[in-house]
């Protein structure tokens, strides 16, 4: 592969990635999207890397020179600063939403269905339509685990999801 093929390769593999992470992390900024689009985003972020890696592997002589220039050494400075406050600022612990869905999921099976206006009587005959018993002791939790399923399978199961 000729030097020149291999650099528009490169180039317009990064550029297509940097247009479709870019796109879709605004979509996620601006909460216009579903789960779809996050897992996207994070896969492509993967592949962005190795672009990267590779263009700036078939483009060293001249990127070498790029990176010694005082503008590149300030941006890098501004972009590593910035990105270390948000790391240094983040709130640490864990996420409200897992503590909420970790309640959810490992409360008394009862209670559970109140939170997800689910009536046990229906929850207890569309699980066994699918194979799966329940005891009004268990969680959530408990019954995946009785029978080798998700968690989220059980919820979607009982809530038509």
């Amino acid at each position: 592969m000729s030097k020149f093929i291999k650099r528009d390769f490169a180039t317009s593999f990064t550029t297509t990635l940097f247009l479709v992470i870019g796109i879709s992390g605004a979509m996620m900024y601006f909460h216009f999207y579903d789960s779809k689009v996050k897992e996207l985003h994070e896969l492509l972020g993967l592949f962005f890397v190795g672009a990267i890696l590779l263009h700036v592997f078939v483009n060293w002589a001249s990127m070498k020179k790029y990176f010694s220039k005082k503008i590149f050494l300030i941006a890098s400075a501004v972009t590593l600063i910035t990105a270390g406050f948000f790391v240094a600022t983040a709130p640490s612990g864990e996420n409200p939403k897992g503590t909420i869905l970790n309640k959810v999921i490992n409360a008394p099976l009862e209670d559970s269905l109140k939170v997800l206006n689910v009536e046990y009587d229906y929850a207890q005959i569309t699980l066994e339509n699918n194979n799966i018993k329940i005891d009004k002791k268990q969680s959530i939790m408990q019954v995946a685990k009785d029978n080798n399923v998700s968690p989220f399978k059980i919820v979607a199961i009982i809530t038509g999801k």
